[in-house]
């Protein structure tokens, strides 16, 4: 008979996100009889991962359900998540969020073997979102991401009954970038000076402007006015500035070299197209907060294989949507609660962010009954595993996609640089 103990044990490692390496070797430490981890990887994936995927399909399908009820078109935020960083990640994961709720309505995982090379993962994964939600005839009206070239083409092309949007944090982040490496530049300071608030004016054009893209562009491209004293005469839907009396301000003049470079910025080719299409429904910031909990429970420094990964991408997926909600804290008298950071970007300027009520883990219970369940009727890894052996799309391990030569071949080629034995 299977030890129910190291079911429950070998569960609460994973659904906690714990590496089961370092936990099994804590107990050992301890001089706690512990199971090895091959035991904890056959428990993994012939009753927990079976347990993971069990709940997030029903907890999915009854986010749904809510949907169809409302019966109206749904506005999805979209961002990839690849497992590491660079260009040569194994592992891309596109998420898709409901903007109005703020919860993960789907998560697609891609191997880089199924698409032609790490850059193409993000449009596969947004590809097979997408045909989920049509699949579960979900409507969507809108969609939210960032710049991604391969994803710009494939809405235009494929999918152009949905208004296709650019989150304004992206494109915004770009700028400031940009802008900071320019102060940088001799005799171009002044634009660093500048680069907060002209950071600062992509979101006001977005938010003020209701989604009109010429009116966005109108009112993007006055900034240049703006930063020479020049409030008048921007265009024919933005024809002055509507802030009140300016107090006096480190100018920059119009001509000089760095009112030229800050032009070849603000007037960049791919910004003036894109900007019309910044986001007034809704950014996708809580997808940023996602992926935070995402290395929680999927560290990008540690390997998982396929299976793994997609049930920890679930499991943080349930904890996420448990918790976006969570009201902000209150003293004892009843003031709100804020917390203040210091980034590293901001140079000492502090930010304040809002303190949440704790965390609940209320799904950590619909997973431990989904095991229980499992082990009950299938109480023997023979059982389990013809359980669970049912044709289902699994990429190609990336080890197998290239001939590999003998393992004696390899020993005998092996030289080392500071023995001559």
């Amino acid at each position: 008979m299977m030890p129910w103990g190291n079911l429950i044990v070998a569960a609460a490692i994973l659904f906690s996100g714990c590496s089961p390496v370092k936990a099994i070797n804590f107990l050992n430490f301890a001089g706690i009889r512990c199971f090895s981890y091959r035991t904890y990887n056959a428990l993994q994936q012939l009753y927990l991962v079976p347990a993971i995927e069990q709940v997030w399909q029903q907890k999915q399908q009854e986010m749904f359900e809510e949907i169809k009820k409302k019966d109206h078109a749904v506005k999805l935020g979209g961002d990839a998540r690849c497992c590491s960083p660079g260009h040569t990640a194994k592992f891309g994961s596109y998420s898709v969020m409901d903007l109005n709720t703020s919860k993960v309505l789907d998560i697609q995982l891609v191997q880089s073997n199924e698409v032609q090379n790490s850059y193409h993962m993000e449009l596969e994964g947004l590809k097979r979102c997408l045909g989920k939600l049509h699949q579960e005839e979900i409507q969507i009206s809108h969609l939210v991401t960032d710049r991604h070239s391969q994803v710009k083409a494939y809405m235009k092309r494929d999918q152009p009954q949905i208004v296709h949007m650019f989150d304004v944090w992206h494109v915004a982040k770009g700028v400031y970038k940009k802008l900071e490496t320019l102060s940088k530049k001799k005799n171009c300071e002044l634009v660093g000076a500048w680069a907060h608030s002209i950071s600062n004016h992509i979101y006001w054009c977005a938010a003020s402007s209701d989604g009109n893209g010429e009116l966005i562009l109108e009112k993007w491209v006055s900034i240049l006015n703006h930063v020479t004293d020049v409030h008048e005469g921007h265009g024919e839907l933005y024809p002055r500035c509507l802030h009140g009396p300016v107090d006096d301000r480190q100018w920059i003049r119009r001509g000089s070299k760095a009112f030229l470079e800050l032009e070849t910025v603000v007037r960049g080719r791919m910004l003036l197209t894109d900007i019309k299409q910044l986001s007034h429904v809704g950014q996708t910031s809580c997808l940023e907060a996602f992926h935070k909990v995402v290395c929680s429970f999927a560290p990008k420094a540690v390997h998982f294989f396929y299976i793994q990964m997609q049930a920890r991408i679930y499991l943080a997926a349930l904890h996420f949507n448990e918790n976006v909600s969570r009201p902000q804290s209150r003293t004892r008298e009843g003031e709100k609660q804020y917390s203040v950071s210091y980034p590293k970007g901001r140079h000492g300027e502090g930010v304040a962010k809002e303190v949440k009520v704790d965390q609940t883990f209320n799904y950590i219970s619909d997973l431990m009954d989904a095991v229980v369940d499992l082990r009950t009727v299938n109480d023997s890894y023979s059982k389990a595993r013809d359980a669970i052996n049912l044709p289902r799309r699994l990429p190609e391990p990336l080890s197998q996609s290239t001939p590999k030569p003998p393992k004696h071949d390899t020993i005998q080629k092996h030289v080392t640089r500071f023995n001559d034995n």
